[in-house]
């Protein structure tokens, strides 16, 4: 079979068996960190059950691999919060359209497939909806949860379906499938492997966008702002994010992330080794930070950001998460 998921071969040596056996579970959750192949292996798996080839198990050839892979498939649904209505969750009424479809027998495949990005984004008349579903599965009917929060699936959800954990996979594996499919210098293979974190999707975005360099830095210079001024400036800080986080939310969750990971390099370098360091085009920096830190205080100042996403999450008012997250960083 030609997986494009990398980095996961045991998983992928059990779903070729499971395949083989013609034991498919109806219902698969794909969970573990963001941007490792979670979704890739979905895909990947929609086009094995449907692939038309009698000689291999996905042939990345016949019409139906085709199709998948230029995402034109009619059998083939993929649910996100992007693609919803309010952006931010997978309501009712995205679950009910794919439902609906799942009563007809499959349009042009074998299996009609639907993948639900960001599982944990179901509200829970959404999460209700499926699980009926799931309880009496339609014939020739998939589902593909994909979660990076598999704890805030619903457990009669979970109970219904086949748990995969994807992992991140080596900087090693990383590097090599950079090297091999892009050219880049040195310095940047480094820093993109680095900050990749095992993280290869989030790899693969950073060559093919730069908006998310881009958005990094902005993040960075955010970070050094808090510290070199004071609580006025962090202020203006927390309300330009809360403003644009009704524009764009993920842009500000990817912030905190960035935030997140400093303060943890800050703490490594500090007690452990400088070779653990994520951020190293800035670890002069970092460096000169750790000095200035207790422990207690970058461990309390991790917690606080992690909360502070989980808050915004929750739909807490931004202004109010943001300004609470600047003030007791700024105490730290």
């Amino acid at each position: 079979m030609l997986w494009n998921t990398i980095g996961h071969e045991n998983l992928i040596n059990h779903l070729e068996q499971v395949i083989a056996a013609d034991k498919i579970s109806h219902a698969y959750i794909f969970y573990g960190p963001e941007h490792v192949g979670k979704t890739t292996c979905a895909l990947d798996l929609a086009r094995a059950v449907n692939c038309t080839n009698q000689t291999t198990i996905s042939c990345g050839e016949c019409q139906q691999c085709l199709r998948i892979i230029k995402e034109v498939h009619a059998d083939i649904h993929v649910l996100s919060p992007e693609r919803s209505d309010n952006k931010t969750s997978i309501g009712i009424s995205d679950i009910r359209d794919v439902l609906h479809s799942s009563n007809m027998k499959p349009y042009e495949g074998s299996y009609r497939v639907t993948i639900i990005d960001e599982a944990e984004c179901m509200t829970e008349e959404a999460s209700n909806a499926l699980l009926k579903t799931l309880e009496e599965p339609p014939d020739q009917n998939l589902f593909f949860l994909i979660t990076s929060q598999e704890s805030k699936l619903l457990s009669t959800i979970k109970s219904r379906c086949q748990l995969l954990y994807f992992s991140n996979i080596t900087k090693d594996i990383v590097r090599e499938y950079l090297s091999s499919n892009y050219s880049l210098d040195p310095q940047k293979l480094e820093l993109v492997t680095s900050l990749s974190r095992g993280r290869l999707g989030w790899a693969i975005r950073a060559m093919r966008d730069e908006a998310v360099l881009n958005s990094r830095a902005a993040s960075l210079e955010l970070f050094w702002e808090l510290h070199r001024n004071g609580l006025d400036s962090g202020f203006n800080i927390s309300e330009n994010m809360a403003s644009d986080y009704f524009k764009n939310p993920k842009s500000i969750f990817n912030t905190l992330e960035h935030w997140h990971t400093l303060f943890r390099d800050i703490m490594i370098v500090k007690h452990v080794d400088n070779i653990y360091v994520h951020n190293i085009d800035v670890y002069e920096q970092i460096e000169e930070m750790s000095k200035k830190y207790l422990i207690n205080n970058l461990i309390d100042n991790i917690s606080l950001i992690l909360n502070a996403s989980e808050q915004l999450k929750a739909n807490v008012m931004p202004r109010l998460v943001l300004d609470n997250l600047v003030l007791k960083l700024h105490k730290n």
